[in-house]
C-alpha cells in the first residue's frame, strides 16, 4: 500500500494520458475517415489534461523537481539558500490548499446550481471535484518536501 501511495500520482498522469491519447486517436480516426467526431472525447481529454497538470505538479513536488531560478540563491550563504528554498516550499503549500480550498467551493456551486458539461449533459461537480482532491495531494507533497529540506533528508 505504501508503494502504491508512493506512486500514485505517476501512475494516474501514465494511465490518463494513455487513455487520453487512444480517445484522441479514435476520435481523429472516426472525424476523418468515418467523417463522425465523437464530442465527448474533447470534454473528456481536457478533463484529463487538467488532472494530469495538477497531478504533475504534485509528481514533480514529491521529487523535489519544480523549475527554480538560482541566479540571486546562489550568491547567499547555505542558511539563506535553505531559507529561500523552505519559502518557496511554504508557498507551495499555500498554492496547493488555496487550490483545495476554492476548489471545493467550486465543486459546492457546480453541484448546487445543477451544471452539466455541454456534450456529455453530466454533472460538472463530477470534473470540478478533481481540482480539490489535487490541491490536497499538491499540499501534502509540498509539506513533506518541506519538512524534507528542514531536517536535510534527500528524496529517494
Amino acid at each position: 500500500m505504501k508503494k502504491f501511495l508512493e506512486d500514485f500520482e505517476d501512475n494516474l498522469c501514465a494511465i490518463l494520458v494513455l487513455a487520453m491519447t487512444i480517445l484522441t486517436c479514435i476520435n481523429v480516426f472516426a472525424r476523418y475517415i468515418v467523417h463522425a467526431s465523437m464530442p465527448f472525447v474533447e470534454e473528456l481529454t481536457c478533463l484529463g489534461l487538467v488532472i494530469v497538470s495538477l497531478m504533475g505538479a504534485a509528481t514533480a513536488a514529491k521529487r523535489g523537481a519544480h523549475l527554480g531560478l538560482t541566479l540571486l540563491t546562489d550568491f547567499l550563504p547555505p542558511a539563506g539558500q535553505k531559507a529561500c528554498t523552505l519559502l518557496g516550499h511554504a508557498l507551495g503549500i499555500i498554492f496547493g490548499f488555496l487550490l483545495l480550498y476554492l476548489g471545493y467551493y467550486m465543486a459546492q456551486n457546480e453541484y448546487q446550481l445543477g451544471q452539466l458539461t455541454a456534450g456529455m449533459q453530466w454533472p460538472e461537480w463530477l470534473f470540478g471535484m478533481f481540482v480539490p482532491i489535487s490541491g490536497a495531494i499538491l499540499t501534502i507533497r509540498y509539506v513533506q518536501l518541506f519538512v524534507r529540506t528542514l531536517t536535510n533528508k534527500e528524496a529517494k
